[in-house]
């Protein structure tokens, strides 16, 4: 991403998620995965969006962009519920996150995306929105937010 504090400033509404990274993906699919790993692989799972919500399968997150090209991801991983994000929430699922790791992949495999390691292994809630892009000329802005899911003691 060009300029991760430009994206940033603003989105989070002065919370303060536990960590968060910036990728930017090449789509030629209209679609983009959030997946459990460190992404492409053979064995990789996937989830295919229909129209304009994610899909999610418990493995794999799929998200539907407007556009083929760039995208820019903003992933963070909060301690509980985040705070709502701005834009049209795209919807929202879950992820097994068995080795701490999710990574952004396209749907060639071919760019490794960035690897989030999340404080835990195990069920994560995923919430996603599409961000308005700050300029007319910059790319569609994905706010991709996980957080555990709630134990039952």
């Amino acid at each position: 991403m060009d300029n991760d504090a430009s994206f940033g400033a603003g989105l989070f509404q002065g919370k303060v998620p536990w960590d968060v990274i910036y990728d930017t993906l090449w789509v030629s699919h209209k679609e983009f995965w959030l997946v459990a790993g460190t992404g492409p692989g053979p064995d990789i799972v996937t989830a295919i969006p229909e129209g304009d919500t994610i899909a999610c399968n418990g493995e794999a997150v799929g998200i539907p962009t407007l556009t083929e090209g760039l995208v820019n991801v903003a992933l963070s991983v909060w301690g509980g519920p985040p705070p709502d994000g701005q834009g049209p929430l795209l919807g929202t699922g879950r992820i097994n996150a068995v080795d701490r790791e999710l990574a952004l992949v396209n749907v060639e495999g071919r760019e490794p995306g960035a690897v989030l390691i999340l404080e835990e292994a195990g069920e994560h809630q995923v919430r996603v929105w599409r961000a308005a892009p700050r300029a007319d000329d910059q790319a569609e802005l994905f706010d991709v937010r996980i957080w555990p899911c709630p134990t039952s003691d």
